[in-house]
């Protein structure tokens, strides 16, 4: 198990990042296949969207569970470019009005921050669902906003900052 070191001082934005995984290839995961989601994002958080139970007893008691996340990453304004391969397959998947398993990708998040005492980097890899929003919105280029719903369990492991080939926790490398 890895020990996990936080950088000093305040993690600045720049510190996490979120590659797309250009070919879909989870098991092989370095520079040749990611594409960093970031360049013209005015805005890209991740909402927890926590899944709540809420209850009363009988004494009334009140009751108040998380039970899961529902996790979605919103990306606005995505400008549509010839130098991103992900700006380009968001425009394609606007272009044919993509549905079901087409608009599902596979994204690699990267805590910048976090560091284990080889210096690799924490991160995960998640599958995300696609939901196309706002096209050609206002008047500074054409843009595609959109949402990824995460779904699926991560795959928690690290990264090794040299050659970005990610590592899951569970192959006992750490």
């Amino acid at each position: 198990m890895a020990t996990w070191t936080y950088a000093e001082g305040e993690a600045k934005r720049k510190d996490f990042m979120v590659f797309w995984i250009t070919d879909g290839e989870t098991d092989t995961v370095g520079k040749s296949n990611l594409e960093i989601i970031g360049k013209g994002v005015e805005d890209m958080p991740i909402s927890m969207n926590p899944e709540t139970e809420e209850s009363q007893d009988v004494l009334g008691n009140n009751n108040y569970d998380i039970t899961g996340y529902a996790e979605s990453m919103t990306v606005d304004p995505l400008n549509v470019s010839g130098e991103s391969k992900y700006a380009q397959k968001i425009d394609e998947l606007m272009e044919t009005r993509a549905t079901l398993s087409d608009l599902h990708l596979q994204y690699l998040c990267v805590k910048r921050y976090k560091t284990d005492s080889n210096g690799k980097m924490r991160a995960w890899i998640q599958e995300g669902v696609v939901e196309l929003g706002d096209f050609a919105s206002g008047l500074k280029g054409v843009s595609a906003t959109h949402t990824v719903h995460y779904v699926g369990d991560r795959i928690l492991g690290s990264v090794d900052p040299s050659t970005m080939a990610f590592t899951s926790d569970s192959d006992g490398s750490l």
